[in-house]
């Protein structure tokens, strides 16, 4: 009976320590990416004619090189980063904020993706925009 009872104090314990463990380590990634910086930003594919994609459709992938791990890491446009995308003449393409470009008619644009870094997540820090480009070709 002893070891009953033993076994039944051990389990409510044992699942508080876990508990509390796990609350501790996400705060630490909290703070970890409230100070992680976008340093600069490239845009993949560098160069892409529509003629080679299915429909003149395009994914593009912003990819960022941080202050902190883990990097490089592709840009996703959410917080503490902000942005998006955009393309030069939306006669020619257009493209959402997920990166697809659609081609409509014949010509090149340029592709770009702007972010923003940690403006407000501390007393004192300053917005950054960062913007990389690519080409996309239509036919």
């Amino acid at each position: 009976m002893a070891k009953r009872r033993t076994l039944f104090l051990f389990s409510p314990l044992l699942t508080l320590f876990l508990l509390a463990l796990a609350g501790c380590g996400a705060n630490t990634n909290m703070m970890m990416n409230q100070d992680r910086m976008l340093m600069s930003m490239t845009v993949a594919p560098a160069a892409a004619n529509g003629m080679n994609f299915a429909m003149g459709q395009v994914q593009f992938t912003a990819m960022g090189t941080f202050s902190r791990p883990p990097s490089p890491a592709q840009v996703t446009f959410m917080a503490p980063f902000s942005g998006g995308w955009s393309v030069s003449d939306m006669n020619i393409a257009t493209i959402n904020q997920n990166g697809m470009a659609q081609c409509m008619h014949t010509g090149t644009v340029t592709v770009a993706a702007q972010a923003s870094t940690n403006s407000t997540s501390r007393p004192g820090a300053m917005s950054t925009a960062i913007t990389a480009t690519a080409t996309l070709t239509c036919p």
